[in-house]
């Protein structure tokens, strides 16, 4: 199974760009909450960006040099 974190990654390449509430449908096996706070992270993080589009709903963007998770080896 895969993380949190990595789950989000996922839909973020397969699907672009999605609302909050997007993500937290196409992940099932995890709460609202537990996404939310992901998304947090990820976001303090500068693995992904949000954008406001109107009250209480957000755009959820995955920035691109975080596209993987593995860290690229040199």
């Amino acid at each position: 199974m895969l993380s949190i974190e990595e789950a989000v990654v996922d839909t973020l390449q397969r699907c672009g760009p999605c609302c909050l509430e997007d993500v937290v449908t196409s992940l099932p096996n995890f709460s609202w909450g537990e996404v939310f706070l992901a998304v947090d992270r990820m976001s303090r993080r500068g693995r992904v960006s949000l954008l406001e589009l109107g009250c209480s709903t957000y755009q959820i963007t995955l920035r691109a040099q975080f596209g993987q998770l593995t860290p690229a080896t040199n």
